[in-house]
């Protein structure tokens, strides 16, 4: 336990100088954060004040690990544009707004990689561990705090595209029959957003942004492109593409969406044809590993015993 004490000193002091630069970012940037708190009381409603303690406490958090992470993409040299780019691809592709959302995560990763290593040293010296026993726990804590951010966002974005695959197909049917309804694109997209809010928010959130991007944007071949590129998904380039090219050669709206959802359809037909022609294979290992020695023991287990009988009883 002696060899202990020094490291003591060691995580106060670790601990003091991440609190200290914790509240000097704070106080500097304090009438920003008041700003920004003003307008989103504004946007967000008068409603909201009235909200309990903890909700609070989590914007209040929430607005720390943002300030640290905004300041860790102006002014730090750990993240290239290039990264930052591919962290809103992700961003956006898991369904959260990229301008908010990276500083949030950009802060959670500076917040645990700090934390997390002096957590598991202070636990491996209240433990008594050997020192390579703390410095293995804080190299993992190093490990879960750059990687554990990543982790999740890959997880929710595996779940995003998911649901988009899944109610891509059907919100093209809903198109079509709004534009069959004399609707057209615009109101189309409008009237589905709003209809598939509930069945599946992702594909209500796809829609509604392609929305904006067509009343934004001066040239729709630009919302076209950003909303097959947005996501990453291969079923929303591909209706982003027959949409523009419907538009280019005056092909009419529906038969173009009723191709595209039926194409769809088809494929995710296939690819459920070809996990069912997959399904025996990967069911080999199961199969030696637990049902085979359990019918071994049930239809040789028998004869085993009264062989063994028999054999104790001509030693006697």
């Amino acid at each position: 336990m002696s060899g202990s004490l020094p490291t003591l000193p060691l995580l106060a002091g670790a601990l003091v100088v991440l609190l200290g630069a914790t509240a000097a970012l704070l106080l500097r940037d304090r009438g920003a954060r008041q700003l920004q708190q003003r307008v989103d009381r504004f946007v967000l409603g008068s409603g909201t004040e009235a909200a309990g303690g903890g909700n609070a406490q989590m914007r209040a958090a929430l607005s720390v690990i943002s300030l640290i992470g905004d300041r860790v993409r102006r002014n730090s040299r750990l993240y290239s544009e290039r990264d930052l780019e591919a962290l809103a691809s992700v961003l956006q592709a898991s369904g959260f707004p990229a301008r908010r959302a990276i500083p949030i995560v950009l802060g959670t990763k500076i917040v645990l990689v700090g934390l997390l290593p002096v957590a598991a040293l202070a636990y491996g010296t209240i433990a008594g561990l050997p020192a390579q026993d703390r410095l293995m726990l804080a190299g993992a804590g190093l490990a879960a705090g750059l990687l554990g951010p990543d982790g999740v966002l890959g997880f929710m974005r595996r779940r995003y595209v998911k649901q988009i695959k899944l109610g891509m197909s059907d919100a093209l049917d809903l198109l079509v029959v709004c534009s069959e309804a004399g609707m057209g694109l615009d109101n189309a997209l409008e009237q589905v957003s709003r209809e598939m809010q509930h069945s599946n928010p992702p594909i209500a959130l796809a829609l509604s942004g392609f929305l904006d991007d067509l009343r934004l944007l001066p040239d729709r071949r630009e919302a076209y492109a950003n909303f097959g590129n947005r996501l990453g998904v291969p079923e929303l380039k591909r209706t982003a593409t027959m949409l523009a090219q419907s538009q280019r050669y005056g092909a009419p709206l529906s038969q173009a969406l009723r191709a595209v959802a039926n194409e769809l359809r088809r494929e995710r037909i296939i690819r459920m044809e070809e996990k069912a022609m997959r399904l025996p294979a990967m069911l080999v290992f199961p199969l030696i590993l637990f049902i085979l020695p359990t019918l071994f023991i049930v239809l040789i287990g028998p004869a085993a015993l009264k062989m063994t009988a028999v054999f104790s009883g001509f030693a006697k």
